[in-house]
């Protein structure tokens, strides 16, 4: 009777005891700068490294006008950052979450993927009217996005102690080869490319790896993207037979997006007929399925640009995040959009939360990443806060009574 007392005592001082060694998710402001100010570290690096410094050494035009932009931006998140400062968050005991739980979101975020992927989701075969989407991709689409969300609660969970680092390493690796597969078998590699960095920015904040580290991927990245690229459009020419139209720039100049941020000179003042969706239809779009709504208009900003800068409706271009900004918005859609964006990764970073660090993700994969766009961010946003919600409901259902708690 006494070993069996002295058993149970031991058994749920082991389940307790993560509860009672774990950090929280998100150190203390003070303590990490990227917590402190990310939407200024992230979105400043990334701006000087991809725009400003190369449109200043290539004497970009308009050049006063790019960096302009990008100064603009930064400076506004910096100032919110800075008042946000003081600000202190109540706080209340995350709700853990089961093995199982975390496994069925990731798995079923990768099988979607993969399915996504095989069915000719964006592929370029599709772009270019060669191929349709199987009916498949619209039953796994909106389920992609939860790999994401797997991945940032394995990576919540590591930080708790409740995931050892190797296992948590082993999903980051496996989950980039993922995106990088799906990559190149839609031989388009800027979204995959996007959603591997969000993984890097999701492990940098849950303390899986240094900020550093993101700093030396970027700089293999003038190695390993030309390969890369190469083998990319030996995808494409599988798919068209030729080489006619598969690059329209070399490898390192994709890298750089001040050229394409110069569209705004040709796009200020809108031409005639070019205009965005407007924000009830975007949210219409993002909240309501396809199949409910058939007759709704498509999101296709990027052949709407392509269009106005003298291209074909089967191309698609981008004036980058804050080049479309300042096209559609001017320069009070600029601080407008840099105040909001401050804002929600100010509150996500403050919160001690397994969902709050996959919004992390999130904002940064659809709002600062070198792929996010606008106006698309919205009902993008929207798609994946309708998939996040079920996917909460999946993982509290998922998670035994004697881990959730009251």
């Amino acid at each position: 009777m006494t070993d069996s007392v002295e058993s149970a005592g031991w058994y749920h001082l082991r389940m307790a005891r993560p509860l009672i060694e774990t950090r929280p998710t998100v150190a203390h402001p003070s303590k990490m700068m990227l917590e402190r100010f990310p939407v200024t570290i992230l979105l400043g690096s990334q701006l000087a490294a991809m725009i400003v410094i190369p449109a200043i050494m290539k004497g970009t035009q308009p050049l006063g006008l790019i960096v302009g932009i990008c100064a603009v931006a930064v400076a506004v998140a910096l100032f919110v950052e800075l008042l946000s400062q003081p600000l202190v968050l109540p706080q209340r005991a995350p709700r853990p979450i089961s093995t199982r739980a975390t496994a069925t979101v990731l798995i079923v975020g990768a099988v979607a993927v993969v399915a996504s992927a095989l069915g000719g989701r964006g592929t370029y075969a599709v772009q270019l009217g060669l191929a349709q989407e199987s009916p498949i991709v619209s039953i796994a689409g909106p389920f992609t996005v939860w790999v994401v969300f797997g991945t940032a609660l394995v990576f919540w969970r590591f930080r708790r102690g409740e995931v050892s680092r190797k296992a948590a390493l082993w999903v980051l690796v496996g989950v980039s080869a993922l995106f990088l597969w799906e990559g190149l078998t839609r031989a388009i590699l800027g979204q995959s490319a996007a959603l591997i960095l969000t993984l890097l920015v999701l492990a940098v904040f849950a303390r899986l790896i240094r900020l550093r580290t993101i700093v030396i991927t970027l700089l293999l990245i003038p190695i390993v993207w030309p390969p890369l690229y190469d083998l990319r459009d030996a995808f494409r020419r599988a798919t068209v037979e030729g080489a006619v139209g598969i690059s329209a720039n070399a490898p390192l100049e994709r890298l750089q997006l001040d050229t394409q941020m110069a569209y705004i000179e040709r796009l200020t003042p809108r031409p005639d007929g070019f205009e965005a969706l407007d924000l009830p239809t975007l949210i219409r779009i993002g909240l309501i399925p396809g199949f409910l709504d058939p007759n709704r208009p498509a999101v296709d900003t990027g052949s709407r640009m392509s269009l106005a800068l003298g291209g074909s409706a089967s191309n698609s271009q981008s004036a980058t995040m804050l080049g479309n900004v300042f096209v559609f918005d001017g320069w009070l859609g600029v601080c407008v959009f840099a105040v909001v964006l401050t804002l929600a990764m100010g509150f996500l970073t403050r919160r001690d939360n397994p969902w709050a660090l996959a919004a992390v993700g999130l904002v940064y994969w659809s709002a600062i990443s070198f792929n996010a766009t606008y106006p698309d961010v919205v009902p993008r946003v929207l798609q994946a806060l309708v998939s996040m919600v079920i996917a909460y409901v999946v993982v509290r259902m998922l998670t035994p009574p004697r881990l959730a708690g009251p």
